[in-house]
């Protein structure tokens, strides 16, 4: 008998056999049925609904540009295109219309090179997203349709 021989005793009254590749295939289906095994990716929560407002530092609306919010913790950030009246909704990174509740690091991107004068009015530490130096932050914890965002100097 070879050493890598595997020795197989006749089943014992009330022990099921069975081979190893059935064995194997039944610990994956368990494994796959728990989630303990999946496609890798967390599964992303349920989310709110937000939309609002970004306010200048003097008070008046932010009239475009793309609002950022980074997470604080967690792998599910938002964005939103801000209206010429400063309104925005949130979606996330997916394009789902829902947000992650939690707590976002804001930020003011200006991709529109039409958008000159406005990214000036905006204190550069709101546009230095990779970065991370922005120090305001919302908690987002319920569905809004009236979220402020005051940008500050």
């Amino acid at each position: 008998m070879h050493a890598s021989a595997i020795r197989i005793r006749p089943a014992q009254p009330g022990v099921i056999q069975m081979s190893a590749s059935r064995y194997l295939s039944i610990c994956l289906f368990v494994l796959v049925m728990t989630g303990c095994v999946g496609s890798g990716a967390p599964a992303r929560p349920e989310g709110v609904t937000v939309s609002g407002k970004i306010i200048l530092p003097n008070g008046s609306p932010l009239t475009g540009g793309t609002l950022i919010l980074r997470p604080d913790a967690g792998l599910f950030g938002a964005t939103a295109l801000v209206q010429s009246d400063g309104s925005f909704t949130l979606q996330d990174t997916s394009g789902t219309p829902t947000v992650v509740t939690g707590k976002y690091q804001v930020f003011v991107s200006f991709p529109n090179p039409n958008h000159a004068s406005l990214r000036k009015s905006v204190a550069t530490r709101y546009q230095e997203s990779d970065d991370g130096d922005s120090d305001l932050f919302v908690d987002i914890q319920h569905p809004s349709e009236e979220l402020i965002i005051q940008l500050k100097r």
